[in-house]
């Protein structure tokens, strides 16, 4: 039997949005983003609250970094487990 193949991350997910209420306008935001080639995981933070200035910064992890401390920290949500099994022709 062959050995499983992983493709390495890739995506967006957002993870927060404030938006301010007196213009409208998204003030900050927070995404984790798969680097271009997979391998990392990035939580990019935009935070444009201080007038006339816009604050980005970066942090990089890898995929099963990032799943060891979810695993380690987080809380399992009973009643999602599904157990099931792909059939491939």
């Amino acid at each position: 039997m062959d050995s499983p193949h992983f493709s390495g991350a890739h995506g967006t997910l957002s993870l927060l949005t404030e938006i301010d209420p007196q213009t409208e306008t998204i003030s900050r935001t927070m995404r984790l983003e798969a680097s271009t080639d997979g391998r990392s995981v990035l939580l990019v933070a935009l935070d444009a609250r201080k007038l006339g200035s816009q604050r980005e910064w970066r942090v990089e992890i890898a995929p099963e970094e990032l799943i060891a401390l979810i695993r380690a920290h987080g809380a399992e949500v009973s009643g999602y487990l599904v157990d099931f099994e792909i059939q491939v022709r």
